[in-house]
């Protein structure tokens, strides 16, 4: 109990020299605010529609956190918050086979002024296991440096590198398109192996509370559920400037990013790969604590075009605009997209969601037929339940469907992609799904999940686009009207994914066991990491 006093007092003193990095998208710490959010434990707005947040942020929403009516394993869970964004332990908190070398239980080397701080530390994750085709391993190995300057300024950067043997029905995805999900430079490692690294790094500045700036290479997701229909964090990082600002009730981001419109087996005579670029916005309005309302857009535009390189289109960074009217008055030659999310907290038990993404819409075409294929979206609904029947047992309800054609365009470098992968739903288009997850602690540090997930694709031919990969130009659809959700060649797959993560104390460490099942393929693995985010497993 004193170690517990002692952590939220020092939090509370720790914050008056807060830096500014971001915690990482796939962070647990997520689905704990949302769970306390909806539980009603929290008197302030918690922004869950788009990650990452800052460190700085999660540190101010603990100060509005009511831990006296937490749950005793929700208190565990608090403390390890507490632990992941303090960044000082006095002495005897610390165990005394790690006082030499980490001195708060989680970076290896700590400096702190009051003008400035640094933290560096390593990245570690491996593990071992087996499937129907053989021996599965993981081996990463990276490392860490996070600063702040100031009260306003933050700095991190990071660098893994991967030998992996993933499961088979994911390197079945580099025999097609020389890419592994959520990668970017992969090459092949040995037998039916791979090596990759990653890195990323930003900067951060607020200037003042309302306005948050973040310019570097990492991934981001936007939407209140598992899915995203319009930016997802399944492909590998990226460059980008994020502007957001909050204005009581109101909150506005800007969106700017630098892609990849990816060549496998590009020469090195070719050059560097080809840049395509994305200009998001989104407005969300919060009328009351637990019910936010959204609206988005966005271009994403190829300096390419049939007839050659038009350059850096400037309009689209204007920060407060329609860009649609903008794309329209250029000749239409990008892709747009625009939508709606909503989200709302009910009896602080549940919680309902969803979105509706729209690339293309005709009205008028109505009148001459049902299916026309220019009319192009994709919508989600979802459902969360927490504390069902017993504490800490928590459920989610998913359906994703997506209209063929989405998010293609008749420039293929304009299609919403990035680097041979999908900015959004992470199987493209013309697809129905539907996903259940369950997420249960018993006991302080152990986490149990699982995941039932059942989708069905309407796949292209060899010689027909029925409109489920937006890599090929919507120009070749196959008719122009009585087009159908799950056309052409229909494919149903089923994945179950269960994983067990015990965080034995209150340190960055995890061992975990996972097992899935899909289509008659099986298997399971073992991991160690520390300091490293949970990845999902992809498709």
């Amino acid at each position: 109990m004193r170690s517990f006093r002692w952590l939220c007092w020092g939090w509370l003193i720790g914050s008056l020299a807060a830096q500014d990095a971001d915690v990482f998208v796939g962070s647990e710490l997520y689905s704990w605010w949302e769970r306390w959010d909806v539980r009603g434990y929290v008197d302030t707005v918690v922004p869950i529609e788009s990650r990452p947040w800052g460190r700085e942020e999660m540190r101010h929403l603990l100060a509005h956190l009511d831990t006296s009516r937490l749950h005793r394993l929700d208190k565990a869970r608090y403390q390890r918050a507490v632990f992941w964004l303090l960044d000082s332990l006095p002495t005897r908190q610390t165990p005394s086979f790690l006082r030499w070398a980490f001195p708060n239980r989680r970076d290896l080397f700590v400096w702190e002024q009051p003008y400035a701080s640094l933290y560096i530390g390593p990245l570690v994750q491996v593990a071992a296991g087996r499937d129907s085709s053989g021996l599965l391993y993981q081996n990463t190995r990276g490392a860490y440096l996070r600063a702040r300057l100031g009260r306003k300024v933050g700095l991190y950067a990071d660098f893994l590198e991967t030998q992996a043997r993933p499961p088979f029905f994911i390197t079945q995805r580099y025999s097609i398109y020389q890419t592994l999900w959520g990668e970017a430079f992969v090459k092949p490692f040995r037998s039916n192996a791979y090596d990759y690294t990653n890195t990323r790094g930003y900067l951060t500045y607020s200037p003042v509370p309302a306005v948050r700036l973040k310019f570097g290479r990492d991934k981001a997701f936007w939407g209140p559920g598992f899915q995203s229909l319009y930016l997802s964090d399944y492909p590998p990082e990226y460059l980008y400037l994020h502007l957001r600002t909050r204005l009581g009730r109101w909150e506005y981001h800007n969106f700017f990013a630098q892609l990849i419109d990816y060549l496998p087996n590009k020469p090195d005579s070719w050059g560097d790969q080809p840049r395509k670029y994305l200009a998001l916005h989104q407005l969300l309005w919060r009328p009351r604590r637990g019910v936010c309302l959204g609206l988005f857009e966005g271009i994403l535009y190829n300096p390419w075009t049939p007839r050659g390189y038009r350059g850096f289109e400037l309009t689209y960074l204007v920060p407060v605009i329609f860009y649609r009217a903008v794309e329209q008055a250029l000749g239409s030659p990008d892709n747009a997209m625009m939508g709606v999310f909503w989200r709302a907290n009910l009896l602080r038990r549940f919680q309902v969601y969803g979105q509706l993404a729209i690339d293309d819409y005709n009205f008028g075409k109505r009148k001459e037929g049902r299916g026309w294929w220019g009319n192009k979206y994709a919508y989600q609904v979802g459902f969360k339940a927490f504390d069902v029947g017993v504490s800490t047992l928590d459920l989610q309800f998913e359906l994703n469907q997506v209209q063929p054609y989405t998010y293609s365009h008749s420039n293929v470098g304009a299609a919403w992609t990035h680097h041979d992968q999908f900015l959004a739903h992470p199987y493209g288009a013309n697809l129905r799904e539907v996903v259940g997850l369950v997420r249960y602690q018993p006991v302080p540090g152990l986490i149990l999940e699982g995941r039932i997930t059942w989708l069905q694709q309407g796949q292209n031919t060899p010689t027909q686009n029925w409109g489920s990969s937006p890599f090929q130009t919507d120009i070749t659809h196959v008719q122009d009207f009585g087009n159908r959700v799950l056309q052409g060649q229909r494919q149903t797959y089923r994945l179950v994914h269960g994983r067990l993560s015990w965080q034995p104390w209150c340190l960055p460490l995890y061992l975990e066991g996972e097992g899935f099942w899909r289509e008659g393929q099986q298997g399971g693995w073992i991991t160690l990491r520390w300091m490293v985010a949970p990845k999902p497993l992809r498709w």
